[in-house]
């Protein structure tokens, strides 16, 4: 008996949950497909630049999932946000770090 009071139960909270009206301004809706794919509707990918094999950055924010198109004009916007912090001086230190330890593996093996 308590089961069916249970499953009735989260079969209300569910009802309710779906039934509940997005209150979120210029919000959209899309269902996720068996593959895990969601389709951004047209508006938007006008709207932010996405053609086809756009790349999209995804991350967690607290309990949200935000999504991020790199377009050119994201990268263009970054241009020269690095300048001057050392970025390129670390790369090329790395790289040199990445040769020796070859180099080193390479000498072991004869």
């Amino acid at each position: 008996m308590s089961k069916k009071v249970s499953l009735r139960k989260t079969k209300e909270a569910a009802a309710l949950y779906s039934a509940a009206p997005i209150t979120v301004r210029g919000s959209f809706e899309a269902t996720v497909t068996s593959k895990g794919q969601i389709v951004i509707p047209a508006s938007l990918r006008r709207k932010f630049g996405i053609t086809p094999q756009t790349r999209i950055v995804i991350y967690e924010e607290g309990q949200q999932i935000i999504l991020k198109p790199i377009t050119s004009e994201a990268i263009r916007q970054l241009h020269g946000s690095l300048k001057g912090s050392g970025m390129v001086k670390a790369l090329l230190a790395e790289r040199a770090a990445d040769r020796e330890r070859e180099d080193a593996k390479f000498n072991r093996s004869r």
